[in-house]
């Protein structure tokens, strides 16, 4: 199986919601447009937009989402760069977007999940400590 296809695989084990699969299918579609665009690496920018939600059904709470899905991201052997870009979409986690593909997948995300008007506001919370 290549990546893509562990990542679908992991995508679907934790989010059977059909609006929320098909919001990370579109975020993965913009990630690869501009990860081509500028000359990053499409699959890793595809894998980080396809996955940077998939813990959100399961843990939808700012204290879980998305520090749970990174924790499970490490035990399944996926990258620092991964989780880090992961971590860096989600305002309240204090993770700086520093490299382009964490700016993009901020982008991305805002921008797909705005064309969802179901989807409730969930960046703008701050985790509690």
């Amino acid at each position: 199986m290549n990546q893509r296809e562990t990542a679908w695989c992991l995508l679907t084990e934790f989010t059977q919601s059909e609006s929320l699969r098909k919001h990370a299918l579109a975020v993965e579609a913009c990630m690869r447009a501009y990860a081509r665009k500028a000359g990053g690496d499409e699959e890793l920018w595809g894998l980080v937009g396809l996955l940077h939600d998939f813990d959100y059904e399961k843990y939808p709470s700012a204290d879980d989402h998305p520090y749970k899905g990174s924790e499970i991201l490490k035990e399944r052997g996926y990258s620092e760069e991964i989780r880090r870009a992961i971590m860096s979409h989600a305002q309240y986690s204090g993770v700086a977007r520093l490299s382009p593909m964490e700016k993009t997948l901020f982008a991305c995300d805002e921008l797909a999940g705005s064309l969802r008007p179901q989807r409730p506001p969930r960046r703008h919370h701050r985790r509690r400590r």
